[in-house]
């Protein structure tokens, strides 16, 4: 019988940055062509950009983005640390350029109030499509993505009520702006839901799958290599299991971990660096009972008590 190995690819540099750019243009292609002309707010630091813009109407948007996800960047350098720093400077400068790219190339899409449903429907497609291509390829789009993780850094909030609270202050400035009125404010208001809730369904099926939450599974001889990685990483507790094959008896470890969507390509890529000839299945985790979302929080505890003793 013929037997088919499956290598756990690593990603090069050149790859990512090639479709970290195509996901970036593709939300720009989605708010420039379809989100912004229509006057739909739908969240992020380009709605409050389109609700600055209302009222300086003679400064680009893609200007007020600019200034805005550059402000967001020196926040993320100083509250959140040079990596996310770095994970988020590449998306947050190149979507405001390509914005003025298309300001510069054609100037005034234009679509009246009866194609919104049209907009939500292409808009959240392409927009969940070009996040869930920089989410696969390790990158971030910056902007209130970065106001959200301070949210949940510095407040008790889990992360999706930081998306709720920040995304949804936006979208209700938005709706109170419009300058149709408040009835066609709140008319939009409705439209944005939808559409970002296509959007995050598109980018999550895009990333892996529609669970929100994966379970991952490596069997690996370097068990603690992978694990203080992840560790450093991403912060997520990882259960260990010895195991043993059942042709060769070869002894392995098994480690066991819970993990966002957005966390996979983090995984893939650690699992990738340290042992390529990892065996790694993924399967939905549909329900989790215990303490997973406070993880993260004992590992940060965790790692400050080390350090405060000189470990």
């Amino acid at each position: 019988m013929m037997s088919k190995t499956f290598k756990i690819r690593n990603i090069g540099r050149f790859e990512q940055y090639f479709f970290l750019t195509m996901g970036v243009l593709t939300m720009a292609v989605a708010y420039y062509f379809f989100v912004i002309p229509s006057g739909l707010v739908v969240g992020g630091s380009t709605g409050v950009a389109m609700i600055l813009h209302r009222y300086l109407p003679t400064i680009p948007i893609s200007f007020f983005s600019l200034i805005l996800n550059s402000l967001l960047l020196v926040m993320a350098f100083f509250l959140l640390g040079k990596t996310e720093f770095l994970n988020s400077i590449y998306g947050s400068l190149l979507f405001p350029l390509f914005l003025a790219m298309f300001e510069v190339i054609v100037p005034n899409p234009q679509f009246g109030p009866n194609d919104l449903l049209l907009v939500i429907l292409y808009a959240g497609m392409l927009a969940g499509v070009g996040f869930g291509l920089v989410c696969q390829y390790g990158g971030s789009t910056g902007g209130s993505d970065i106001l959200i993780k301070i949210v949940k850094r510095y407040t008790p909030f889990s992360l999706r009520v930081s998306v709720y609270l920040v995304d949804g202050l936006i979208i209700l400035a938005g709706a109170l702006t419009f300058p149709g009125g408040i009835n066609q404010g709140m008319i939009n208001l409705l439209y944005a839901i939808v559409m970002v809730f296509i959007s995050g369904k598109v980018s999550d099926s895009m990333v892996m799958g529609s669970q929100s939450k994966k379970a991952v599974n490596v069997i690996t001889e370097k068990p603690k290599e992978i694990k203080a990685e992840i560790f450093a990483q991403l912060r997520r507790g990882v259960t260990e299991i010895q195991s043993q094959g059942g042709f060769t008896e070869t002894k392995k470890t098994m480690l066991i971990m819970v993990i966002l969507n957005t966390e996979y390509h983090m995984i893939r890529r650690i699992v990738a660096t340290i042992d390529p000839k990892a065996f790694v299945y993924v399967t939905p985790a549909s329900e989790i009972q215990g303490e997973w979302s406070s993880k993260e929080e004992v590992f940060v505890k965790n790692d400050e008590g080390r350090k405060a003793q000189g470990k």
